[in-house]
């Protein structure tokens, strides 16, 4: 019966042991490059940090790769333009109109005569906690270093941000009015006109290749968004480019 309980102790230990071994955690932590699709189109920096998890499904043989799937969760800055979509609504008895890109325009009488007041949306800044799911692949290169590649969708959400805006008179910007305000929420400013909040879904298709050094890595990511600009948009498009590059790592 002793050796029994002891057979049994030794196979369960050799498969926890094996278990683990497929397990890689890698927390990374590094800088983010960012271009939006429309707008001002101004690249922006941002930074990226979290924790990579790797399930190795097959190790490396030979020449051939390893294998295994790579998720993590991580969290990301992104500065890019406010792009709005607002509803039109009269002001002084005349019609509102807006336009997708954050600028909107509504015709007012006042001293002078007829008058053109709007909004000039600017910066916003938004963080997104981000969860991969990839393809990995690992190829020994030697002893202590390997290559690797991964490739796959991801899912975002933002926990938050920050957003700021101007408003125009005459298609002329009034700096004594700047309106700062979380763009994930619907708001209304000082001249009576209401921008809608920005959705904090975001989804598309990231990609990475990274050199392991023993434990130590370095990545480059590639993250292409299909998000939405605003909530009213019916069309896909490509919303933002995203380059990141982090070290980690690997326990």
């Amino acid at each position: 019966m002793k050796k029994l309980i002891l057979l049994m102790a030794v196979v369960f230990s050799s498969v926890a042991v094996n278990a683990q071994s497929r397990w890689l955690v890698t927390p990374e932590a590094g800088l983010t490059v960012n271009k939006e699709n429309e707008g001002k189109s101004e690249t922006t920096l941002g930074f990226k940090v979290g924790a990579g998890v790797l399930y190795q499904i097959k190790e490396a043989q030979g020449n051939k790769p390893s294998f295994g799937l790579k998720s993590g969760l991580y969290l990301l800055m992104q500065k890019g333009d406010l792009h709005t979509w607002n509803d039109g609504y009269n002001y002084h008895g005349y019609q509102n109109e807006f336009y997708p890109g954050g600028y909107g325009q509504a015709s007012m009488s006042g001293e002078g005569g007829k008058h053109t007041i709007g909004v000039c949306a600017n910066e916003m800044t938004r963080y997104n906690l981000q969860l991969p799911i990839m393809a990995h692949w690992g190829f020994k290169l030697c002893d202590d270093i390997r290559l690797n590649l991964a490739v796959g969708p991801y899912v975002a959400v933002a926990l938050g941000g920050t957003a700021s805006a101007f408003q125009t008179i005459d298609n002329k910007v009034d700096y004594s009015y700047n309106y700062d305000f979380n763009p994930f929420k619907e708001k209304t400013l000082g001249n009576g006109i209401t921008l809608k909040g920005a959705p904090r879904f975001d989804w598309g298709g990231t990609a990475s290749v990274g050199i392991t050094v023993k434990r130590v890595s370095f990545q480059i990511g590639y993250d292409l968004a299909w998000g939405k600009y605003h909530k009213d948009q019916n069309d896909l498009r490509i919303r933002n480019h995203q380059v990141s590059f982090t070290f980690g790592y690997t326990f």
